[in-house]
């Protein structure tokens, strides 16, 4: 039986594409490198934020160049990351009915610690998530199964009791490497197919529609 409902961050509950393109165009400026257009970026994310400057940098860019443009991004992001950033529409509804009926919440991210306690304080203050992780040292990240080991130590659950909602393939493939129950959320930066083929087991259409799909769930 499910107990707990834990979320993706990036693309998932929230459209952070604006805050996070706003920073990683200036810190591709501030390093004389090409900048790209918000939708592009959205292709970016999803690895964590090294490998979003990888993608973002020119082609052969040495080690160097990806180096400083990350350093600027992660003292640049944390400043600005609430200012464009919005949750999806049916986001605060579902979250509100998950807690109705009963589940745990969390957030597992691998966007940097710091950021997604920030976001998740200002843009839910209401809600009640029982734990929210990040990327910090010595922490694999997704899609490595053992990033979940600090959800389960802070929820005492087994793995077997929790869904894992994320937009990519990346999510679908941690969480059946995690034993969870893999959730889609295809209102985010990748394709349905793309979730479908990483082995998605619950499909949603919408944010609404995700609480009575939970309902029964066994893995």
């Amino acid at each position: 039986m499910l107990k707990a409902v834990i979320f993706d961050l990036d693309g998932t509950l929230l459209d952070t594409i604006p805050d996070i393109a706003g920073a990683l165009n200036r810190a591709l400026a501030a390093c004389g490198l090409p900048t790209h257009p918000v939708k592009e970026c959205e292709a970016f994310v999803g690895g964590g934020i090294r490998e979003a400057v990888c993608r973002a940098v020119p082609d052969r860019s040495d080690t160097g160049a990806v180096d400083r443009v990350l350093a600027h991004y992660l003292a640049d992001y944390p400043l600005h990351c609430t200012e464009q950033t919005a949750p999806y529409p049916g986001v605060e509804t579902m979250l509100a009915s998950l807690v109705e009926r009963g589940y745990l919440l969390g957030v597992l991210s691998n966007k940097t610690e710091g950021s997604t306690v920030k976001i998740i304080r200002t843009l839910f203050p209401d809600i009640p998530f029982q734990c929210v992780f990040g990327r910090a040292d010595g922490r694999p990240l997704k899609p490595d199964p053992a990033a979940i080991a600090p959800v389960l130590e802070s929820l005492g659950l087994r793995p077997r009791e929790i869904a894992y909602v994320g937009d990519s393939g990346t999510d679908m493939r941690f969480a059946l490497a995690a034993g969870l129950l893999p959730v889609a959320a295809p209102w985010g930066y990748r394709s349905k197919e793309e979730l479908i083929t990483a082995g998605a087991a619950v499909l949603p259409n919408n944010p609404d529609s995700l609480p009575a799909l939970l309902e029964g769930q066994i893995i």
